[in-house]
């Protein structure tokens, strides 16, 4: 087969057709971006994903709304109200939420007063430009990560009112529950509607998310995910359908008992395939689900990409690509975003080793 687009190869993959390799999509911290940058000696993250031979790419959404309010102690309230702010770690910084606005309320209808988010703080003809500029470099499949801020239904839910709470609701008040989520879910549809109208049909993904495992198992009953969560996802699943792409859904940890489920959604490509989380063996997953889903993802950044020897990164990832792809549907990727405790030659390893197993 004559070498592909990249835009070829992962359409081709997703319909489960040969390919000349499997495709390969790329995420790292800022931290990460810079130390893989200083080992290449490239100082721009375009060149670092051309070098490394990715495959698809993640234009964000400009914010453009009112302005974010900041605070001394520099913690800041984003779009949605959510305090935030930014802790030092060993290897890095990550937001965290210092204050859930939504904590106290105490029924569905003091919803309806909240200053939700608009989906017009959000610039899709910004998004629409930078695509332009990326076709223009090559052509790339294109994924859309969120719509503003990063998170699901459930996610941006627990932001809003607390992980705890919202939990509890989930069992102790549950029109609570779902009136958040659906007011989160409307958000989410109209800023779809405003982005595909901007980008027509040149969008290949959208990135869809709920975290609803944890390692060692479910975060809710099935039953609650299917009466709570699963009908704002079925909403958004079918009209992403019908303005012709695909939903990539992505769960961290144990999410084995859900995915008959996440299929019948419509959800088209599963990520991240935590495959260190409880029941998640490759080989099971592929055999029971290979032929009505696609995968994205498979190789570990807990363990294997900052622990593991070079060629110990290239065995996985030759066992994840002869596992994973046996039937098509396959793009190679790190189970989240590589962090900067990554060796960079780990890094290399990986996407050098997919490479190398071109046909």
């Amino acid at each position: 087969m004559n070498e592909l687009l990249p835009r070829e190869r992962v359409q081709l993959a997703l319909r489960h057709q040969d390919t000349d390799r499997v495709p390969v999509d790329f995420q790292a911290t800022p931290d990460a971006w810079a130390r893989l940058k200083a080992y290449l000696g490239i100082g721009e993250d375009e060149e670092v994903l051309r070098h490394l031979g990715i495959d698809l790419r993640h234009p964000r959404l400009p914010y453009i709304g009112p302005g974010l309010r900041r605070y001394s102690d520099g913690s800041w309230i984003d779009a949605w109200g959510v305090r935030r702010r930014l802790v030092p770690h060993g290897h890095g910084a990550y937001d965290e939420i210092t204050r859930h606005p939504l904590a106290d309320a105490m029924d569905p209808s003091e919803l309806d007063q909240y200053p939700w988010p608009q989906a017009e703080w959000w610039d899709a003809k910004a998004l629409a430009d930078e695509i332009r500029r990326l076709d223009a470099q090559g052509s790339y499949a294109i994924v859309l990560d969120d719509f503003g801020d990063p998170g699901g239904v459930f996610e941006i839910g627990w932001y809003l009112r607390g992980m705890e709470k919202l939990l509890e609701d989930l069992v102790a008040q549950p029109d609570m529950a779902f009136a958040i989520m659906k007011h989160v879910a409307d958000f989410y549809a109209r800023s779809l509607e405003l982005v595909m109208a901007a980008v027509d049909d040149r969008v290949d993904l959208i990135w869809t998310s709920d975290d609803i495992a944890h390692q060692q198992g479910m975060l809710m009953s099935l039953q609650v995910w299917r009466e709570l969560i699963a009908p704002h996802h079925e909403r958004l699943n079918r009209r992403i359908h019908e303005l012709d792409t695909r939903v990539m859904y992505h769960s961290c940890g144990a999410v084995r008992p859900f995915i008959p489920d996440l299929i019948k959604l419509g959800v088209d490509v599963l990520d991240p395939l935590q495959f260190s989380a409880q029941g998640m063996n490759p080989d099971e997953i592929q055999t029971s689900f290979g032929g009505r889903l696609s995968f994205h993802g498979g190789i570990d950044v807990q363990n294997t990409l900052p622990w593991g020897s070079p060629e110990e990164v290239r065995c996985i990832t030759r066992e994840r690509i002869a596992t994973l792809g046996r039937q098509g549907g396959y793009i190679l990727a790190p189970t989240n975003f590589i962090q900067v405790d990554t060796p960079p030659e780990n890094v290399v390893a990986m996407y050098s080793e997919a490479h190398s197993l071109a046909t």
